[in-house]
C-alpha cells in the first residue's frame, strides 16, 4: 500500500538534523509492525485498497501529528516534520496511576513515547502484553526500538480506548456515533480520531 518511497516522501523530514528522532522511525520498523496487525490496512479484511491507503494515510497523518517537530516557518511548512520526536519533551510527572492490573515498576515513568505518544501504566501494560513485551518494566523500549515502537502506536491504533471506538474502525467507517458522541458534535471522520 505505502511503497517505500512513498514512505520517504510522506515523512520528508524525519531524518533532518533538527529533529531529535532521527534515524529511528524507519520503514522496516513499520512493516515489521505492520505484520503484527493484519488488520491493519485491510490486509486481513479484503478491504478495497482505496480504503486501505485511506487508512494507512491516516495513521500517518495521526502519529506525525503526535511526533510534530514542525514550526510556522519551516521549510515545506510546519506539517512536513512529523516522527521529529519519539518521546514527550519535558513531561511534568511519572504518569503513574497505580492500578491493580497494571501497577507501576519501581523508578520507571510512563510519560509519552512513540508515534502514538503512549503515556500512562495502564496504556503499557496492556500494550505491552498485547506485543508480547513488558512494557511495565522497561517502558523506554518504545523510545529505543522503533519496531516495538510502531506495534505500540498500531495497538493504540486497532484497539477501542475505554469508551471510544478504535481509530482503526472510524477510519474504516465502521463507527456509528452514540447519542452522547453526536450532542459532543463527534461524527464519522478523521476529526474522531484525533479526540480518541
Amino acid at each position: 500500500i505505502v511503497p517505500r518511497d512513498l514512505f520517504e516522501r510522506l515523512l520528508l523530514h524525519r531524518n533532518d538534523a533538527a529533529c531529535l528522532a532521527r534515524g529511528f522511525y524507519t520503514y522496516d520498523a513499520f512493516l515489521a509492525a505492520a505484520a503484527a496487525f493484519p488488520a491493519f490496512a485491510g490486509t486481513s479484511e479484503g478491504l478495497s485498497v482505496e480504503t486501505r491507503k485511506r487508512e494507512v494515510a491516516a495513521f500517518l497523518g495521526q502519529t506525525s501529528h503526535e511526533t510534530t517537530g514542525g514550526w510556522p516557518t519551516a521549510p515545506d511548512g510546519p506539517f512536513s516534520w512529523g516522527y521529529c520526536f519519539k518521546q514527550e519533551r519535558d513531561p511534568p510527572s511519572d504518569y503513574c496511576q497505580p492500578r491493580p492490573e497494571w501497577p507501576c515498576a519501581p523508578g520507571r515513568r510512563y510519560y509519552g513515547r512513540g508515534p502514538m505518544q503512549l503515556s500512562f501504566n495502564y496504556n503499557y501494560g496492556p500494550a505491552g502484553r498485547a506485543i508480547g513485551v513488558d512494557l511495565l518494566r522497561n517502558p523506554d523500549l518504545v523510545a529505543t526500538d522503533p519496531t516495538v515502537s510502531f506495534k505500540t502506536a498500531m495497538w493504540f491504533w486497532m484497539t477501542a480506548q475505554g469508551n471510544k471506538p478504535s481509530s482503526h474502525d472510524v477510519a474504516l467507517g465502521r463507527w456509528t456515533p452514540t447519542a452522547a458522541a453526536t450532542a459532543a458534535g463527534r461524527v464519522p471522520g478523521y476529526g474522531v480520531i484525533t479526540n480518541i
